[in-house]
């Protein structure tokens, strides 16, 4: 009896092992290795066999399949890679990915059906590893394809990027336009390369598009870490006054498949810059850009911060966008000089901009925190949570907040000024007057950009080298204040009501200085500690 049952025991258990040993295989589960990629690259420095047909043979099964997973067990060589919709690639770790052969002048990845309006691309996702540029070893625009970018993705839906690093692009990390729904997390952009006019952005964003999410990028981009150009120079005015898409000299450089459109509810939280050229850049033209928070931005950078433009147009079309716990320090290099350095520029129309716990730590020039320009046509402003350490002895005059155009409030509250070692009083912590050398620089050295062949220019530009700054509403809550010499410093322009209030500064700082033309229509609320 014992024996009989061992043998049925036997007889069962055989068909469950013989499964367990050799399990079947899923068709929409890929592991490059075993397909027969090489992997003898290497994500930081290339060479090994290019493998470009075998694993987009393999990407191109995703339409017939339904669905793929690419799992990428190594580094690949390949001359650039289109993904289909419901596609996954996924590295198992850092070690594993792509290097962009040289000479291959393309997107290391594109979707496969890229245009400016429509998506038809939808759930891509790609997890974990590197995606190596070669930046040196590429041309910087081509006709085919535009700037020469590590990702390309035009017309896509439902997007994820995941514990990614992206290696010395040649252009643009990750070139994003006419999208819905895309979420990065967890991304490290990487520059060891710069070559010369390297328009090397981390992530690049046009429009139209909604929902994005940007969670902890860290890095070095050598133009901007992240750019919101939600209609950049690619959009313009046609003879008829109507802004549309334009196939401009620029229409090459953007590429033929970029998009622009209004983009909303951008949430950016976590960007950590190393030596960065330029951080956060904010375009809008004519295209609408609303409901955007971007919070938590820390590390170095040499040219500018924040930079909001309509970009050498009248324009500017912004709800409410939002900055919080800002805390950029320069390094005291400079990467471009087309303008002066600077925190926020502003410049352009928007309805409302708040920039909360904004932070000056030890800086090493001049450059004022917030300038705003006198293109600027801004109905409310407000700057809540300034906080200034300048240990320097000798500081300069220039404001800390340049108030150049046009603002209907203009909000400045709970402001800490500590100038410990300064050898006199210096500057204002709130400035206007008629200095337009940075705009007429920056208008003359992009003089081939404001009017190339086909495009209206900047007529209006010129205007604002004698336009007068105005204020309908100034308000100063909450300050305290050492080594200024004014609280105010109004040169130029009119402020139409003055209100001051809890302000504690030595008996050297003047709390209003009034030069020249400027006009203060009523001062109210003054309480001086």
């Amino acid at each position: 009896m014992k024996k009989t049952l061992a043998i049925l025991t036997a007889l069962l258990l055989t068909p469950m092992a013989a499964l367990h040993a050799a399990p079947s295989s899923n068709a929409h589960i890929v592991i490059a290795s075993e397909a027969g990629a090489k992997l003898d690259s290497d994500v930081t420095k290339g060479g090994g066999t290019d493998d470009t047909a075998l694993i987009q043979s393999i990407l191109d099964r995703a339409p017939k399949l339904g669905s793929l997973k690419l799992i990428v067990d190594g580094p690949i060589l390949v001359t650039g890679l289109k993904v289909h919709s419901n596609t996954t690639i996924e590295c198992l770790n850092r070690a594993c990915g792509f290097y962009l052969a040289d000479n291959s002048n393309r997107p290391l990845i594109a979707n496969a059906t890229p245009q400016p309006e429509g998506r038809v691309d939808h759930n891509l996702s790609f997890l974990g590893g590197t995606y190596n540029g070669n930046a040196e070893h590429q041309e910087h625009t081509t006709k085919e394809y535009g700037l020469t970018t590590a990702v390309a993705l035009h017309g896509v839906e439902q997007v994820l990027f995941r514990d990614v690093s992206i290696t010395n692009s040649r252009a643009f990390a990750v070139y994003l336009t006419n999208w819905r729904r895309v979420v990065f997390e967890n991304i490290y952009i990487n520059l060891d390369h710069i070559p010369t006019k390297s328009n090397q952005d981390g992530i690049h964003v046009m429009g139209p598009g909604e929902f994005l999410s940007i969670r902890n990028l860290q890095g070095r981009a050598w133009d901007d870490m992240v750019a919101l150009n939600i209609d950049d120079v690619l959009g313009d005015w046609d003879s008829e006054g109507k802004f549309v898409r334009r196939n401009t000299p620029f229409y090459k450089f953007f590429g033929p498949y970029a998009g622009v459109g209004a983009v909303s509810d951008v949430d950016i939280d976590g960007v950590q810059v190393e030596d960065c050229a330029q951080v956060i850049r904010i375009l809008s033209r004519a295209s609408r850009l609303d409901r955007v928070s971007i919070r938590n931005v820390k590390g170095t950078y040499r040219d500018f911060g924040v930079w909001i433009t309509p970009y050498l147009r009248e324009g500017g079309n912004i709800g409410r966008l939002e900055f919080e716990n800002i805390d950029l320090r320069p390094t005291g290099e400079r990467a471009y000089n087309y303008v002066p350095p600077f925190l926020f520029w502003i410049a352009g129309g928007a309805e409302q901009l708040i920039l909360k716990n904004i932070s000056s730590h030890a800086p090493l020039d001049d450059r004022p925190l917030v300038w705003i320009q006198p293109d600027a046509k801004i109905d409310r402003l407000l700057i809540d949570g300034l906080n200034v350490y300048d240990p320097r002895k000798e500081i300069g005059h220039t404001p800390l907040i340049r108030a150049d155009g046009r603002i209907g409030l203009l909000q400045v509250r709970d402001v800490v000024v500590q100038r410990p070692q300064t050898t006199a009083p210096a500057g204002s912590l709130i400035g206007t007057s008629m200095d337009r050398s940075a705009l007429k620089s920056f208008m003359d050295a992009r003089a081939g950009i404001v009017n190339p062949k086909g495009m209206r220019g900047w007529p209006e530009g010129p205007s604002y080298l004698t336009s007068q700054p105005q204020i309908q509403r100034l308000q100063i809550d909450g300050l305290v204040a050492d080594g200024l010499e004014q609280l105010l410093d109004h040169q130029a322009g009119t402020i139409e009501a003055l209100d001051l209030r809890d302000l504690s500064i030595p008996a050297t700082t003047e709390a209003v200085h009034q030069g020249g033309d400027a006009k203060i229509t009523k001062t109210q609320g003054a309480s001086l500690k």
